[in-house]
């Protein structure tokens, strides 16, 4: 089932960061420093703990705070990133059931970008809650290869 396009505000960062502490390190305007955010375009650098980092883009109606647009990229492994966007696909060919709103990843070993529906991954909390699952998985995979 497709979200209604109205659903969804614009990120509070100060918010996320209160919320993650074990997993964001720092969140930083721009994207490493460069393109700042203007005006209803919001571009943010996530830096986790664990040192992958997360890139935020957002454009965001500023009379109704409501985002139009949204981009967030999540580099777990160098080259490797899990994106969630929500920009339609005009080929047939490269939509999903859930368009606009999809997942791009491209896996270990492949030379490809795969894409997927995104059914309820459309605000960076969500998200975030995802990531940090991920890495609690990560960490009791570790901890068992060491027992």
């Amino acid at each position: 089932m497709k979200r209604k396009s109205d659903e969804l505000y614009g990120t509070n960062f100060d918010f996320l960061k209160r919320a993650f502490p074990d997993l964001i390190d720092s969140i930083e305007d721009g994207f490493f420093g460069e393109e700042p955010s203007k005006g209803p375009f919001v571009r943010k650098t996530i830096k986790f703990v664990d040192g992958t980092y997360m890139t935020a883009f957002e454009l965001i109606e500023t009379r109704t705070g409501r985002k139009k647009k949204y981009q967030y990229d999540w580099e777990y492994q160098r080259g490797k990133l899990w994106k969630w966007h929500n920009e339609p696909h005009d080929q047939k060919l490269h939509q999903t059931e859930t368009e606009p709103d999809h997942m791009h990843h491209k896996p270990v070993g492949m030379h490809e970008e795969r894409k997927y529906p995104n059914f309820g991954h459309h605000d960076l909390y969500t998200i975030m809650e995802t990531v940090y699952m991920i890495r609690e998985i990560d960490k009791q995979k570790q901890t068992d290869k060491l027992r």
